[in-house]
Formats: C-alpha cells, sequence, structure tokens
C-alpha cells in the first residue's frame, strides 16, 4: 500500500526512485546523500564522486611523477580493499562535507563556504553544474563548443571497415578488422571550422595523441586515404606457433601471404566501435591501475609506411623473419583505446578545456564520447515560469534530446546555454513538482535564440493522491519525508 502510494507520488512529482550511478561501488553511500540534498544534479556532471574526490600523482621512477585522475587515485590510495585512508583521495569540498558531519544537512550547511577558494560559494558553484572542489573549475569559465555522441548516434553515420595490421613495439602484433566511422565523416558531421588544424585524443587514463588533418606531416592525419597494404604472414611470425603475431581474427581467414588487402574506400583514420564483428570490450582499470580493454571506441590509424609486423623490441632472439625495426610503422602505439573526448584545435580563446582525467570513465561507462573545441556553434537562452502564476522557477533542469547538454536555471528562473553544434533540438524543462515541458529550438551559427518554458505544477494532484490513501491532511514535508524514508532504503 505505502509503496504503491509512493510511486504515485513520485510519478506525480516528476521523478523516480533514484538509481544507483555507474561510479557507486566500493560501498559508495555519500552520493545518494548529495542527490537527495540537490535533486535536480542528478545525472549532471555533479553527479560524480568528482565533486568530493580528486586526482593525485606518484614518482613512477626517480624524478619521473605521473598524474593521475580521481578514479585511479582513489584505487592506489584507498585500495579495492578499502583498506587505505579515504581522506587521502578527497578535495576540500569532501573535507567540508566530511567535517560538517557526512549527511543530508552537511551539505547545506557547507554551502555558503568557498572550499577550492576560487571565489565562488559552494552553492553558486553548484547552481552553475561547476565543480565546487576545484578551482580550476568555477561559474566564470565558458566550456568550450562541444557536442557529445553516444554509440547508437555513431552507428547512425556513414559507416566504414578495413582490415589492418596494428604492429606494436612490444606487446605483440595483430591483423583485425576495425568497424566504424571514419575520423573525418565524424568531425564533418561535429561541423568543425574551415580552419581547424588537428585533433588530439583522450584516454580517461591520461593518454593523448594529436592527428593532423592534412598528409605530409609528421603525425598521422584525418582527411586522405593512406598506402594499400598486403598481409605478411610467415609461420615464425605466428604466435599460434610461437611467434609474436596473432593471426586468430576471424578476418585473417583465407588471406595468403602476399595478398593485397582491399578496402571499400581506402584504409582511413577510423574510430572504431566493432573489432571482428563484436562491439569493442570497454576499457577499465585492472588492479594494477593499467588501463585493460580498448572501447567502447578507439582510434585506429593505418600505417603511414607500410611493412611486415616485425618481431617485438624486447625479444631475445632477434634471428627471425622480420626481426625488430625501429624505423618501422609501429602504428597500434599511435592508436587511443578507449577514447572519451577529441579536442578540435585550436581551442576558442577564453573557453575552458575538458577535464578528461575527471569525467571520462562516465563517458565509457555510457558510450559516449565527447568532441569539444573549434565547431561551428550558436547558443540558446530562456526563461522558465510557473503556469499558473507565471512565477520565475529556479532550480529547473534543462536537457537536449541529442548533445548530451544539460544546465540550470537561476533563481530568476534564467538559464543558457552556450556552445551548442549547429541543428534542430528539443529542449525539455523538468521540475521535482511539476509536470515536464519541451519545446524545440534550432541553433544556427553565432546566433544566439531565446525560448520560454511554463511548467505546470502537480502539487494538488499530489495532496489529493496522498488524502484519498491516508484519509488526513497531507503537507509538503510528510510527503518529502515518505519519499526519502524509502529512498533511503533501496
Amino acid at each position: 500500500m505505502k509503496k504503491c502510494l509512493l510511486f504515485l507520488i513520485m510519478f506525480l512529482l516528476g521523478f523516480g526512485v533514484m538509481a544507483q550511478a555507474a561510479y557507486q561501488h566500493m560501498g559508495e553511500a555519500d552520493a545518494p546523500k548529495f542527490l537527495q540534498a540537490y535533486p535536480q544534479c542528478k545525472g549532471t556532471k555533479l553527479d560524480s564522486c568528482t565533486t568530493c574526490h580528486s586526482g593525485g600523482s606518484y614518482e613512477k621512477s626517480p624524478g619521473n611523477w605521473v598524474e593521475v585522475g580521481s578514479c585511479q587515485w582513489c584505487h592506489m590510495t584507498y585500495g579495492y580493499d578499502g583498506s587505505g585512508d579515504i581522506t587521502k583521495t578527497m578535495n576540500q569540498y569532501g573535507l567540508d562535507y566530511l567535517n560538517a558531519g557526512r549527511n543530508v544537512n552537511a551539505f547545506k550547511t557547507i554551502e555558503p563556504l568557498d572550499s577550492d577558494g576560487d571565489g565562488y560559494t559552494n552553492k553558486q558553484e553548484i547552481d552553475a553544474l561547476t565543480y565546487p572542489g576545484d578551482a580550476n573549475d568555477n561559474a566564470s569559465k565558458t566550456p568550450a563548443p562541444r557536442v557529445t555522441y553516444s554509440l547508437q548516434e555513431l552507428e547512425a553515420l556513414t559507416h566504414h571497415k578495413e582490415f589492418l595490421l596494428m604492429n606494436t613495439s612490444r606487446s605483440g602484433d595483430y591483423y583485425a578488422e576495425y568497424e566504424g566511422v571514419t575520423m573525418l565523416d565524424l568531425l564533418n558531421d561535429a561541423g568543425i571550422a574551415a580552419d581547424t588544424t588537428s585533433v588530439t585524443v583522450f584516454a580517461p587514463d591520461g593518454y593523448f595523441y594529436t592527428y593532423e588533418m592534412n598528409a605530409g606531416g609528421t603525425y598521422y592525419y584525418i582527411d586522405g586515404t593512406y598506402p594499400q597494404a598486403q598481409f605478411y604472414y610467415d609461420v615464425q611470425a605466428d604466435a599460434a606457433f610461437g611467434g609474436w603475431c596473432d593471426y586468430s581474427a576471424p578476418s585473417c581467414t583465407g588471406r595468403n601471404n602476399g595478398d593485397i588487402i582491399t578496402v571499400t574506400g581506402g584504409l582511413k583514420l577510423i574510430f572504431a566501435y566493432k573489432r571482428d564483428g563484436a562491439y569493442l570490450e570497454p576499457g577499465y582499470l585492472d588492479s594494477q591501475n593499467k588501463l585493460q580493454g580498448e572501447g567502447p571506441f578507439r582510434s585506429v590509424p593505418p600505417q603511414m609506411v607500410v611493412g611486415p609486423p616485425d618481431q617485438l623490441s624486447t625479444a631475445a632472439n632477434q634471428d627471425v623473419i622480420w626481426p625488430y625495426d625501429t624505423n618501422a610503422d609501429h602504428n597500434a602505439g599511435f592508436s587511443a583505446r578507449s577514447v572519451v573526448a577529441i579536442r578540435v584545435e585550436p581551442l576558442p580563446e577564453g573557453t575552458t578545456d575538458f577535464d578528461w582525467y575527471e569525467g571520462g570513465w562516465d563517458y565509457v561507462d555510457n558510450q559516449q564520447v565527447i568532441i569539444y573545441g573549434n565547431i561551428a556553434n550558436g547558443n540558446v537562452t530562456g526563461n522558465v515560469v510557473n503556469k499558473g502564476t507565471n512565477q520565475p522557477l529556479g532550480d529547473v533542469k534543462i536537457t537536449s534530446d541529442k548533445g548530451d547538454y544539460v544546465t540550470l536555471t537561476d533563481t530568476n528562473g534564467n538559464f543558457t546555454i552556450n556552445g551548442l553544434k549547429l541543428g534542430t533540438y528539443t529542449l525539455t524543462a523538468s521540475r521535482i513538482n511539476y509536470q515536464p515541458a519541451s519545446t524545440t529550438v534550432t541553433v544556427t551559427q553565432g546566433q544566439t535564440q531565446m525560448v520560454t518554458l511554463a511548467l505546470t505544477s502537480t502539487w494538488n494532484d499530489v495532496m489529493s493522491v496522498y488524502n484519498s490513501y491516508t484519509g488526513g491532511e497531507a503537507n509538503w514535508q510528510d510527503v518529502m519525508n515518505c519519499y526519502f524514508a524509502y529512498a533511503a532504503q533501496q
């Protein structure tokens, strides 16, 4: 009876049971408390462990310091078994929350503080959807023009498939057939500007590599076809017989040494989501804090200088058919696994970079990639009001049907989304105790479009349902206590 009533109330209020996000692991109990304090932040970048935790650095070898994000730092410092000191992974906002009591009220208590010392209170940062524990991210920052693609959206773009050699220096060579979209087609769909010079791809463990737009330089290139290759096979090189090259992929079947590899459309720098017909295994950190897997997306450049799979550089025996060649094109070493962000150069002046160390793992979990920087864009501003009273509504979440744009209204009901990819969007406004409302807007180059949305209160419906079930008078606190008491048990 009570559960049925709760679900009816939640439906009318406009929210559901707070599902556990991907980052809530290792017994994480604080994220639900944060969402209880700020339900409007659910599904935003603040709905992440990065809000209270930070990365760190360690000395990999004498004088060689390596910076890692909060996820890796927590695994290294706190440990998979939770035996370490969790406070060593926390930023100042997390420590302030801990010292204030580590409960829902603690978040409200520390709202007037400026935990990260950037000149903005914690409340101002939360309202702006910026990290209150990171001084490099605050309400004064303008995000670079951007667009986020899901796996499904990438699959809807022009498909490209190519069989090629992935030649490594130390980890073992292999042949495979990758499928996805060419990097050029992806960037053109994102609307890159004509003066784009290069792009840099980022993995969540901090690996990055830059690709040039045009051929002729020292980097692998985006716009152009790579040299046609041939299939190299020798039993001495076959890993199945003690060699160093893996020929086990189904796409190797029927191929012989010397066969010309034919690829429809030619070999291209590809942004792949499949390998030999299977979706790429999502990247993850193993017990040694090393990136494993290669998905959901991988940038795959073919060889610029065609050659055979040469012996591993670390192999003692180099008296083989294809000994290690320092001048060979080891293209696999310039292929980024688990790509979460693509920065289009040059980054527009006055805009912020994407923090792939911190934001990256959510993109892996959600099978998304963000493209940002030098892309054609426009802006949207708007106002949200109560339809019955015409009064402005604050803390209304504004979301888009594509591109993954999210923001909140201020106390005057105003909102702005800058840097949207050109195109037509459906924007939806949602807030607890109101029915969602949507509108359509077309974003054009360099222009700011204005929209207004009006939300209808569901409070009278909530009271009617509550009273019909309880037979008594209800108030807002009764309803919210009912909801949070249930949510805390889930």
